[in-house]
């Protein structure tokens, strides 16, 4: 019998659902398993000095200390309940908040929750290999505080589709355990989760575009109408914050340093960014469109926005925001370049897509304008990375030079409650 209050964390009472203890008796070993399968490599050994939240209180959220990843307290944590939340948009607006499943709408809510599932152990097999070259231990432990923080947002997902959809979630629950980033016959649902990323600047690249992307959808998800889906979302916000604010000051230190020519860093921000356009979605989505008239998921800025929702583009609409946020930090960015180097910039929208009402359309990356053909493909080894590019980058990352400035004189970004910074790591336990 596991020990819910030692082993998991949690404010949901774990351990008085027999049902679900059951369930997650049988889940917890498989997800360990899949931990030490597909988590960091070489790293079980290694006591981390991490950040674990063991309460929804403020003094409950960050707790830090030395820990082996395998033994890591993942948690479940929802919001209290408001027992006045009511439905924001939609055709069921102003009724009170769901607390249980409509059956009506069982199979799409359940999708959506395995597809926001299924993106959180993908971005921890994607980045498997990496601690193996870290640039800093201040490096190693964040890549590592961000691994074992999608591995709760995971337990989190689990806990919903346990909890609230029978066996079919639970025969779900165990799907996302089975798929693997990248495999042929079993692959991660989302397309961008099956890329690989082999290298630091692509970890950069990851956490800050990709994982915005993921910033979008759980804040979608912030206003269903479904109850315990919202009572999830602030926590996976908060550290999800932590994780673009990892990728953020990586750019930044790249940039500073000045080793990795801009040219190149302009390649791969065109190639994540316009992977990122892609993970909003296809343009007049019926899902999309039927997932905001049923309340099941908002749009990104559903509180402010008073207008009508044009539902047949919730999609594109919510990416064009995506996109006006993204031009200003990457304008950010490229204000700390050494002197001389041209101006970074995020990718035209239509650029490079493989989604959409641009896919497979020929586009300049910078201007947006048409292309020809022939024009397009000489433009692709212009402005995407070519084999050759990646090599250069290997051995500009391999190599005895200063790529990547120091992280000095800053706030650690782990510092959210006035925690002093510490080591990263002490060195591995021998068995």
């Amino acid at each position: 019998m596991i020990n819910y209050t030692e082993k998991i964390p949690n404010n949901v009472d774990l351990g008085r659902d027999r049902v679900l203890q059951r369930a997650l008796e049988h889940w917890q070993p498989a997800f360990l398993g899949w931990w030490y399968d597909m988590g960091p490599t070489e790293s079980r050994n290694y006591d981390v000095y991490l950040r674990t939240a063991i309460s929804v209180e403020p003094d409950g959220w960050a707790q830090f200390d030395y820990v082996k990843m395998p033994e890591y307290r993942w948690g479940i944590f929802l919001q209290p309940h408001d027992e006045k939340r009511q439905v924001n948009f939609g055709t069921h607006k102003d009724q009170p908040a769901w607390q249980e499943v409509p059956g009506e709408y069982r199979s799409t809510l359940r999708r959506i929750i395995v597809t926001q599932g299924d993106t959180e152990p993908a971005s921890v097999e994607q980045q498997k290999m990496l601690g193996l070259s870290c640039p800093s231990l201040y490096d190693l432990r964040n890549i590592f505080q961000v691994n074992v923080e999608e591995g709760r947002h995971l337990w989190a997902m689990v806990y919903l589709l346990h909890r609230y959809f029978g066996r079919d979630g639970r025969e779900e629950a165990e799907a996302l355990l089975a798929r693997r980033s990248g495999d042929t016959d079993n692959p991660r649902i989302l397309g961008a989760f099956n890329e690989p990323t082999p290298d630091w600047l692509a970890f950069y690249m990851f956490t800050f575009f990709t994982d915005r992307d993921g910033k979008f959808q759980l804040q979608m998800l912030k206003y269903s109408a479904f109850a315990p889906l919202v009572r999830s979302m602030s926590y996976m916000l908060r550290e999800e914050a932590f994780h673009m604010g990892t990728g953020n000051t990586g750019l930044q230190r790249i940039a500073e340093a000045g080793v990795v020519p801009g040219w190149l860093l302009q390649k791969y921000l065109n190639k994540w960014i316009s992977s990122a356009y892609d993970l909003f979605g296809t343009d007049h989505s019926s899902s999309a469109h039927w997932a905001y008239v049923w309340g099941l998921k908002g749009r990104y800025d559903e509180p402010q926005n008073q207008a009508e929702a044009q539902l047949d583009d919730l999609n594109d609409y919510n990416r064009h925001l995506y996109r006006e946020e993204v031009v200003g930090l990457v304008r950010r960015i490229s204000a700390g370049q050494k002197p001389g180097n041209a101006e970074l910039y995020a990718p035209d929208i239509k650029f490079n897509r493989n989604i959409g009402r641009w896919a497979g359309q020929r586009f300049h990356a910078k201007t947006g304008e048409p292309l020809g053909e022939r024009e397009y493909e000489a433009h692709k080894l212009e402005y995407l990375p070519t084999a050759d590019d990646r090599k250069l980058l290997l051995d500009i990352l391999g190599s005895e030079k200063k790529w990547i400035t120091p992280r000095t004189g800053a706030r650690d970004p782990l510092e959210t409650i006035g925690e002093p910074r510490k080591l990263a790591m002490t060195k591995p336990v021998i068995n």
